[in-house]
């Protein structure tokens, strides 16, 4: 029986500790499942000293320093250097869980015809889904309304699903012009070519969930707009999906706001945490602006 190998891809700058705390965890993982060949890829961007990272497994991680900035861009070259027949791509501040890879080779076998397949995100500290949509405790196919499972840092790719659809968009991502949407642009790509998508709850990544302040939720906000209005484009047999999905989430966030306000200030907290202002100035920015640059 041929086995799977596994490539770990770590974008990272400067986030020492969780980094090595990252590493840590795929090393744990490792000695779980030693059966499965894995390699760990990490890419530092515009950091030419050299990381001091402690590892138990030195020849399975692989250090590379590049001068570009951008999330993006680190994982196109990562995607370039790996021998994994399976990439997880996963945040330098996340962790996996210790049965990370025998959960994962157990549904490559399962379900062998599907090369995308994403995980449940969990806060390490409060043992919280890091979103309400990850408290699903079923293990779904993905629609395109869907697109919220499929996180930056919860996703693993097959080789050939990657060399079917491309690598990612290096407009999108942290340290680019769109900061953020990188991996809805590949859930996207993977949609129009009715690549399927499966969503599996025992998959487990634990990831801090953050509060933010309203400059990040608009950049954020922004990039989503842009990668709807591509996807749009670039997908218009789907178009409507994408229209819809653009009015959900403005309809939503000028709701919330509304009932800060009739409501006596009820949603004064939640609006500190997901700042629905920036969230519908955001969007309708990241539109114009695609549009009007892009094309």
């Amino acid at each position: 029986m041929i086995k799977n190998k596994i490539s770990f891809v770590i974008a990272s700058v400067d986030r020492d500790k969780q980094l090595q705390e990252c590493i840590a965890s795929i090393e744990k993982a490792h000695e779980f499942n030693k059966n499965t060949p894995v390699e760990i890829l990490v890419v530092i961007q515009k950091v030419k000293q050299k990381k001091d990272i402690q590892l138990r497994y030195p020849d399975m991680t692989a250090f590379y320093y590049i001068d570009n900035l951008g999330l993006s861009v680190a994982r196109n070259f990562a995607i370039d250097k790996s021998t994994g027949d399976y990439l997880v791509f996963i945040d330098d501040d996340a962790t996996v869980k210790e049965d990370f890879i025998e959960v994962l080779m157990k549904n490559v076998q399962r379900y062998s015809g599907i090369g995308a397949f994403c995980g449940r995100l969990i806060d390490p500290v409060q043992h919280t889904p890091f979103t309400h949509i990850f408290s699903c405790n079923r293990t779904k196919k993905l629609g395109r309304l869907d697109y919220k499972y499929f996180m930056g840092s919860a996703h693993v790719l097959s080789k050939k699903v990657i060399d079917k659809i491309g690598g990612y968009d290096e407009r999108f991502g942290a340290g680019r012009k769109y900061y953020g949407s990188e991996e809805t642009d590949i859930f996207f790509k993977l949609k129009k070519v009715n690549e399927p998508i499966l969503y599996l709850p025992e998959l487990v990544f634990l990831h801090p969930t953050l509060n933010v302040p309203p400059d990040y939720v608009h950049k954020y906000a922004y990039a989503v707009g842009a990668v709807l209005t591509k996807s749009c484009l670039e997908d218009r047999p789907h178009c409507v999906v994408y229209f819809f999905i653009v009015f959900q989430i403005v309809i939503k966030a000028a709701v919330r706001l509304l009932q800060k306000v009739l409501l006596r200030g009820k949603y004064k907290e939640k609006d500190k945490r997901y700042h629905y202002a920036a969230v519908i100035s955001g969007t309708f920015r990241g539109i114009k602006d695609y549009i009007k640059n892009e094309l």
